[in-house]
């Protein structure tokens, strides 16, 4: 190897260090982690070693390669890729070489064919070292068309899947890929990842995991994703099956531990200010580098975990995965605290990457600043260094208290029986790395190795990795097959079932066995037994159609399996459909099954396959009904072409119209099929409208009828779903009344709105603010009201995203008035309160003195740790936010009110006066939480007024009732961690 391109730290002078230009790596940087206990961490490789980390891959000889991206975030400079060597083995790199360079914003490698696969936007390359010196000389574009701007939303996560597929995660800024053979003919892949044949150019769009960075595939080939605040979702099959059939994901978000669309989390240390969404500070927002851990080098309880950075709050989260059905579900074991958390604000945990010494590598960017200016307002931007960090980078490597030894892997080319014993190795990545060599290698002196190897091998993960590799060898037996269906282990059999698409339509002894399965218990077993039944040949499914209508009718209670059948049903869903309205004991989840069927009816039946449906309907139970209808209509909009007589569905609808919630239905099918209202709809709606306000009519009653009206004109119903608001009516009636206010975009709705603001109740007032706010011949209003004080501030969750609507309108008079309201970098309404006070941020405070403080200005209306009146928010938890949020949260309280806590004043018909928040709201009754700390429970009936000022509950002027050190030791008590 050339010296020119080695470069060994371990002997540098300072005078080399000099030349890199680099601060020299800190003291100590292991102080500031809380590491999980039983595992032990050392810093594996930093600056000038490395920089900018975001992706790490092992080759097959164990040397270590990672992607440098120094252009984050402004796309300035070009990505690397470097190779670290550990020359001692004392699990710590000391050796940099520069593989490749001029790079773009590469985001991820993938070891491949003696070289790498790498994203480098727009193109995926093949980059290899043909002569031996460690410097790739072959470069070749593999596929183009991947979009890029937002650097954190290109292609990534190449993956080598069990089945020898090359997997790759969206990214988000999606793109029109093709070959570079073939330039003319492109796939929109729109917000879909890819599954890629490279060796027949192939591409199969996979699965929406929301444009996350990483995939994560575990042992039996399963993939999970991430995304922000979905910090984790499962893949359940492939989107190959669904062409054509339902709209919709695949992805199933399966964490267990969310609270509604976020999942907490526990950082350590002093947090900083979120730039945006500061209703985040302590949850999952900045999830990415979604890792499964299969090396069985760690404790058994945390082989198979999913490991999840959030880059946002410098941690790493733990899940446990368990089976849900064909699905499955992650579980937090690690009570208020994470597997791995830095007080560091530099530190960066982008990616992780098992090594195949069974290390858990983390991958630090090191950044200051990690957000995309995108998310950053300018003014905040302006002053933060966007650079600071470019110079670092981080690789830790977790192991095991005790440590693991360096690995020396050996896959020796001509020692095939090694190899594939390598198939049953105890870490996924001996295997997996195992199997993509003998797949290269396509050498068919193999195959009777690996025959024998399945049939003795008794590791059900070393039988599934010698099917796959010996599909990527040549296609394996059919009694190789019909051995993996008798398997034991239902991963095995799922896996033979899906290999055996290469043959059932001209098998008769392997579609027997197939067949033969029905009745498997195992859900993952029988849902690949139904969509590998989709794949077969039109004339097949017809033959085969009794056995998939008996899995129907035991399968129906699991929304995924429901979707398999509806997709193994894709070629004649009427008669799925008729079938399930004809069954006597309709099994658990019919009437989802019927819709998704339906659904698929509506957008390819023919007329009079529509019409038989139609036809059974009118036996069938009502909620069938209903489910029916409601699927034709969403699929009859879909259709590519219309139907062109509709004369006799008119009729058939018409006989079924008996029932208000069957009307409901069928008045929606109409309206998709543009077909007239019954000769009755008038006199219809007009009784509709009667028992819709008759107040002593039941709630479900009065509901049914509203949604009814929304097929009359709206100026006939204006007046009436404004009366509706009225904060005597039940919360589910006002709901329907705002939502067809807010579907009819009228110009008067938004004024009447405003008209009424503060006698809206605070749910009905949330949705009267979107209407405002996203319909934008409504902003004038909502400015209007602002600036005059008809609507408050905080009454308007004005988050980034909500600001910018106004900010960055295309109305430059929007844009002028909003900007004299607020900043893109937030609301301030009392910023001389902030202003005066802002010294106390850079004070010691005295989380002692902090206490009484709290007790003598807080306690009255706020709990921490058991302490206190629950009349505000519970403040146990508001350590995971910055200084600078809470200090604001507690002089500028309208700024952005939760609407929670905004006070309202009911006067009883009694003329009673009851003030307080509004802790429960349903169609009985209001519930609100006095001063005192008592609930008041007041009847709908018996209320003449509901107002609200629009305010927060809490009183504006604290800071003239405590000194700058006062708030600082209120700061430092209310940032303690439990």
């Amino acid at each position: 190897m050339h010296a020119l391109y080695r470069l060994r730290l371990l002997l540098l002078t300072g005078t080399t260090a000099a030349l890199w230009g680099c601060t020299p790596t800190p003291p100590d940087p292991m102080e500031s982690f809380q590491l999980q206990p039983g595992f032990a961490m050392t810093l594996a490789a930093s600056e000038p070693l490395i920089f900018d980390p975001v992706d790490m891959a092992f080759d097959e000889k164990g040397r270590a390669f990672v992607v440098e991206m120094p252009g984050y975030p402004m796309n300035d400079a070009e990505g690397k890729i470097v190779l670290l060597e550990d020359s001692d083995g004392n699990g710590q790199f000391d050796t940099r070489l520069v593989f490749a360079d001029s790079l773009g914003v590469a985001s991820s490698l993938m070891a491949y064919r003696g070289g790498f696969l790498v994203a480098s936007p727009p193109d995926l390359i093949f980059l290899k070292d043909t002569d031996g010196d460690d410097r790739a000389d072959t470069r070749e574009i593999i596929l183009s068309g991947f979009s890029y701007g937002n650097l954190q939303h290109n292609f990534n996560g190449l993956t080598y899947g069990l089945d020898n597929q090359i997997y790759i995660a969206n990214g988000g800024n999606s793109g029109n890929v093709y070959w570079p053979q073939t330039p003319d003919q492109k796939l929109s892949i729109r917000g879909s990842d890819l599954r890629i044949d490279l060796e027949n150019q192939k591409i199969e769009l996979f699965g929406r995991t929301s444009g996350g960075f990483e995939l994560a595939m575990d042992e039996w080939g399963n993939f999970f994703g991430t995304h922000n605040t979905e910090h984790i979702s499962h893949i359940v099959f492939p989107g190959k099956y669904m062409e054509g059939t339902l709209p919709g994901y695949n992805l199933d978000e399966i964490s267990d531990h969310s609270e509604g669309e976020l999942a907490r989390i526990y950082p350590i240390g002093k947090q900083d200010t979120r730039v945006n969404h500061p209703e985040q500070s302590g949850y999952f927002s900045g999830a990415c580098g979604i890792t499964y851990y299969g090396a069985n080098a760690f404790p058994q309880a945390f082989n198979g975990n999913i490991f999840v950075a959030d880059v946002v709050l410098n941690l790493i989260h733990r899940d446990v995965i368990h089976p849900d059905g064909p699905s499955y579900r992650a579980s937090r074991e690690d009570k208020e605290r994470e597997f791995l958390a830095s007080s560091d604000r530099s530190f960066r945990p982008v990616n992780m990457i098992t090594g195949p010494d069974g290390a858990l590598y983390v991958l630090d960017m090191h950044r200051k600043v990690i957000e995309h200016p995108e998310w950053i307002p300018d003014e905040i931007e302006d002053t933060l260094d966007l650079n600071a960090g470019k110079d670092a980078g981080r690789i830790y490597r977790i192991t095991p208290e005790g440590g693991l030894p360096v690995a020396h892997p050996s896959f020796a080319r001509n020692n095939l029986p090694e190899v594939v014993a390598h198939l049953s190795h105890p870490s996924l990545w001996y295997r997996i790395t195992a199997q993509r060599l003998l797949v290269e290698w396509h050498d068919e002196a193999s195959v009777p190795i690996l025959e024998e190897f399945f049939a003795q091998t008794p590791s059900p993960q070393g039988k599934l990795h010698a099917l796959w590799t010996m599909a990527g060898i040549q296609k394996p037996s059919v009694d190789i097959i019909i051995a993996a269906l008798s398997d034991d282990h239902p991963e095995v059999r799922a896996a033979g079932i899906q290999l055996s698409e290469a043959y059932e339509s001209n098998n008769e002894k392997l579609l027997k066995k197939l067949l033969s399965l029905e009745n498997e218990s195992q859900p993952k077993v029988v849902m690949q037994l139904l969509l590998t039944l989709s794949a077969l040949p039109e004339a097949e499914q017809e033959k085969n159609y009794p056995v998939v209508r008996r899995i129907m009718l035991q399968h129906t209670g699991n929304p995924w399996m429901r979707m398999a059948i509806a997709v193994a049903g894709k070629n004649n869903p009427s008669r799925f459909a008729g079938d399930l309205l004809a069954e006597k004991n309709m099994p658990e989840g019919s009437t989802e099954l019927l819709e998704m069927l339906s659904r698929q009816s509506g957008q390819m039946a023919t007329e009079n396959e529509l019409l038989q449906l139609l036809k059974q309907a009118a036996q069938a139970e009502h909620s069938l009904q209903v489910s029916l209808l409601n699927g034709l209509s969403s699929g009859v909009a879909r259709r590519d072409q219309p139907l062109t007589s509709t004369k006799q569905i008119d009729q058939y609808l018409g006989k079924l119209e008996t029932t208000l919630p069957v009307t409901l239905a069928s008045w929606q099918l109409r309206k998709t099929m543009s077909l007239p209202l019954p000769a009755s709809g008038n006199k219809q709606l007009q009784q509709a409208a009667a028992i819709a306000t008759n107040r002593e009519a039941a709630t479900a009653e009065r509901v049914e009828n509203l949604e009814l009206m929304a097929f009359g004109p709206f100026a006939g119903r204006e007046e009436l779903l404004f009366s509706l608001l009225n904060t005597r009516e039940p919360q589910a009636l006002q709901s329907v009344a705002i939502r067809q206010l807010r579907e009819s975009r009228e110009k008067t709705v938004g004024p009447r709105l405003v008209e009424i603001w503060s006698e809206l109740g605070p749910e009905t007032r949330k949705a009267a603010g979107d209407i405002l706010l996203y319909q934008e011949d409504n902003h004038p209003v909502l400015l209007s009201a602002l600036e005059t004080g008809k609507v408050q501030m905080g009454e308007m969750n004005f988050h980034l995203e909500r600001r910018r609507e106004l900010l960055f309108s295309e109305d430059e008079s929007v844009r002028k008035r909003a900007k004299a309201l607020f900043s893109d970098a937030g609301v301030f309404t009392r910023k001389e309160a902030l202003d005066k006070m802002k010294p106390a941020l850079s004070l010691k405070g005295n989380a002692v003195a902090g206490k009484l403080v709290f007790t003598q200005t807080c306690n009255p209306c706020h709990r921490h740790k058991g302490e206190g009146n629950e009349v505000g928010p519970e403040l146990t938890e508001i350590y995971r936010k910055s200084g600078q949020t809470l200090m604001h949260d507690i002089l500028d309280p309208n700024a952005a009110a939760d609407n929670r806590y905004i006070s309202h004043t009911v006067e009883t018909v009694s003329g009673e006066v009851v003030s307080g928040i509004v802790m429960q709201e349903n169609d009985d009754e209001v519930v609100l939480r006095q001063m005192n700390g008592q609930d008041r429970s007041i009847l709908r009936r018996d209320i003449r007024t509901f107002t609200s000022t629009g305010l927060s509950l809490m009183p504006e002027g604290l800071e003239n009732a405590m000194t700058t050190q006062q708030m600082a030791d209120l700061l430092a008590f209310l940032q303690q961690a439990p």
